[in-house]
């Protein structure tokens, strides 16, 4: 799982869950300032809340950066605000996928988490293609090039 973060020289690209691989990839960051990072996460609204959706965004963004990022240089953090839609058919960002330079991807059933990894059956593979890769990369910007995927507050 390591193997894409070691090719990345100048961008990683994450969707799902990643806290396995984050300190390493914090700890790539701060060695490699060029280096660009984007998270994609889901923030779930539990069934039955009806707090505010900011308010829920601003909770989760808090602990993010307290507790769940180990590093002092910040990724770019986006989400998807249908999750949080109490009244909308809502929606999940449920892809799970490091895209490492546009060189090569990985995806997979798991989230990158210990529980996921070490409990869990999973399967993923590791496609080192660039028009693979560029094609990945570029559906997730879309999306964030298009708003439907929000960035993360930094605070």
């Amino acid at each position: 799982m390591s193997q894409p973060l070691r090719v990345a020289g100048f961008e990683v690209i994450i969707s799902g869950r990643f806290w396995v691989i984050a300190k390493v990839l914090a700890r790539r960051m701060e060695t490699t300032p060029a280096l660009r990072v984007t998270l994609l996460l889901n923030i779930q609204r539990k069934k039955g809340d009806t707090t505010a959706s900011e308010q829920l965004v601003r909770k989760f963004a808090n602990h993010f950066w307290r507790t769940d990022w180990p590093g002092s240089s910040r990724p770019n953090v986006y989400f998807d605000p249908r999750a949080l839609d109490q009244d909308g058919p809502g929606g999940v960002l449920h892809a799970k996928a490091v895209v490492a330079d546009e060189e090569a991807v990985f995806i997979t059933s798991a989230n990158l988490t210990e529980a996921a990894l070490d409990r869990n059956i999973e399967l993923g593979v590791l496609i080192r293609d660039r028009a693979i890769a560029l094609t990945i990369a570029g559906y997730f910007r879309s999306l964030i090039d298009r708003s439907l995927l929000e960035p993360l507050p930094l605070t």
